[in-house]
């Protein structure tokens, strides 16, 4: 409950106690309100305030823009609706008008964003009006200036906050952040002599977004998405590397839009109901502690709140946390999907050292890696709990430990998940419980392997690289075409019997399926089966289902993540 709620809640029992007494006392008329200032987009959306009273609520707006939902709520709380017409031209300001009498009336100053696009040039030390390379201004500028489908072109240098994130503790100097609040892109990789026409390289002119401060203060969230959900525009990031984030002080927040962003979440970047699309990003070398309260989660990104994130050739590796669960990605009541991206040598003194799906998360991954993280508890690579889902097409999912005796090294599915794993190599990873490969605990959670190798894991005695808790036993996995331990699946789903696998001779050290006789050379799926196979879902699985973790055809049917 957000402190909003309380208040509504304090105030209708104040209201119920008075009336109460209304037989001693004269009746009093009450009206409060949630707000009294909403920034809204430039483009058509609808919002919403709320708002408290013991009478009749009558609404009226001062300006044909602001479209209200209804003129006449009952008396309680309610929530008064609108929607803004789409602005083509400066900014603009109209009054929402509340009342319940003639002298009991408020007013919400609804100010909506210019139409107009601008683009913004921007460099470390720049000064100027941002309108060109000629002159560049500062990062903060370009961010509080922009309007919806603005760019900011970024010279390459380091980069570091210096604004409280909006509705922050300005005495806070952790709570300086880059916040993103409009659906805007935001480009590095530019030389910092770049000229007219320059195109940018993020691998030779490294553009680095910093939350540590000169005065060796370290940023809650480096970056902050507080950007509004909209179907029509996104937040774009291309070309970063995000770093120095310390989430810490779980248990406090600021609140935005209604949405509360918890200190404690997100060290490099945290992102809340909106679209994101990721590209050519690096979130490295955050970290999630207890240097300030309650310590917290998700080192390096945090998406909840119904985001939907995208990544592209991008990286969240070398996030830590040493107090806590989550060390590398954590998405909660969102969604994510990543292309030819890396989750890789995070760390957690907890659960979830490389992704975390929890809870009613949806992640998607594609020729991607999760190789090298660790943990102390339950799912060091991949671990989806609480009504979950993954995806993983042609993954490498390697190298992944956990001193846990709970299971789950690579993948594991708690409390009524689920996992579709295709075309994946699982191999060499480490659990001290059962499952090094992939475990299922708690509750019903289903699972699928096609097209996959799962062996060469290192579990308890008397586990197997596929392994499920009491539980889980009646819930039999659907498993064809794959190489699980040394048994082979056809593609009716049952045991292949005569054939064997065995990757200490039959996968070389770059996870290739090697040597004669090798049944992941002969009984997995080539890349028309597989595409046929991307058909049974819904929505349909991406193209390159087809081919390799290396865009390699698959022309052969070879199981697993490589074929080349």
């Amino acid at each position: 409950m957000n402190n909003m709620n309380y208040i509504l809640l304090a105030a209708l029992i104040f209201l119920g106690l008075g009336s109460c007494k209304k037989d001693k006392d004269p009746f009093v008329e009450k009206l409060l309100m949630g707000t009294d200032y909403m920034e809204v987009g430039s483009k058509s959306n609808t919002y919403n305030f709320e708002v408290l009273s013991n009478q009749t609520i009558l609404v009226e707006s001062d300006v044909d823009w602001i479209q209200l939902d209804t003129v006449a709520y009952g008396k309680g709380k309610q929530r008064v609706g609108f929607t803004v017409v789409t602005n083509a031209d400066d900014e603009r300001t109209g009054v929402i008008l509340v009342r319940i009498n003639d002298t009991n009336v408020k007013q919400v100053l609804v100010v909506q964003e210019s139409g107009k696009v601008p683009v913004f040039y921007v460099a470390v030390d720049g000064t100027g009006d941002g309108k060109s390379w000629n002159s560049p201004t500062d990062l903060n500028t370009a961010l509080e200036q922009t309007t919806t489908g603005s760019t900011i072109y970024l010279a390459e240098g380091v980069y570091t906050p210096s604004k409280t994130i909006r509705n922050g503790d300005t005495n806070e100097e952790s709570d300086m952040t880059f916040e993103i609040s409009k659906n805007i892109s935001l480009i590095g990789g530019f030389a910092a002599d770049a000229l007219p026409g320059a195109t940018p390289d993020a691998a030779r002119y490294k553009t680095i977004l910093d939350g540590k401060m000169t005065s060796g203060k370290e940023a809650f969230h480096t970056v902050t998405v507080t950007a509004v959900l909209d179907n029509e525009s996104k937040v774009y990031l291309e070309g970063l590397t995000i770093r120095g984030g310390n989430a810490t002080d779980r248990t406090t927040n600021t609140t935005i839009n209604g949405t509360r962003y918890s200190r404690g979440q997100g060290g490099g970047i945290v992102i809340a109901n909106a679209i994101v699309h990721l590209k050519q990003v690096e979130i490295i070398d955050n970290k999630a502690t207890a240097d300030k309260g309650t310590a917290g989660f998700a080192a390096g990104m945090y998406v909840f709140a119904g985001a939907k994130v995208t990544m592209e050739d991008s990286k969240v590796s070398n996030n830590s946390n040493n107090n806590n669960n989550g060390g590398g990605t954590w998405v909660a009541d969102a969604s994510l999907t990543a292309y030819r991206s890396q989750f890789n040598n995070n760390y957690a003194r907890g659960t979830a050292a490389g992704i975390h799906g929890y809870p009613n998360a949806t992640i998607h991954l594609y020729n991607s890696e999760v190789l090298n993280n660790s943990n102390t508890s339950f799912g060091a690579g991949i671990y989806m709990r609480e009504k979950s889902e993954a995806i993983l097409v042609n993954c490498l999912i390697i190298g992944n430990k956990s001193t846990s005796p709970n299971g789950g090294g690579g993948v594991m599915l708690y409390a009524g998940s689920k996992a579709d794993i295709i075309s994946c190599t699982i191999t060499g990873n480490e659990i001290a419980g059962p499952g090094g490969g992939v475990f299922r605990q708690s509750l019903v959670n289903n699972l699928s392997i096609v097209n996959s190798i799962i062996s060469g894991n290192t579990q308890r005695s008397g586990s197997t690289d596929v392994d499920a808790h009491a539980d889980n036993a009646a819930v039999v996995p659907v498993i064809k075409n794959s190489a699980i331990t040394a048994a082979v699946y056809g593609g009716a789903g049952s045991i292949v019997a005569g054939v064997s696998f065995s990757p200490a001779t039959m996968l070389n050290s770059a996870f290739l399926p090697v040597g004669d006789n090798n049944p992941a050379l002969s009984y997995g799926l080539d890349g028309t089966q597989l595409k046929a196979l991307a058909q049974t879902y819904n929505p349909v699985l991406d193209d390159v289902i087809a081919a390799d973790i290396q865009a390699e055809n698959r022309s052969s049917a070879i199981m697993g993540a490589k074929v080349k």
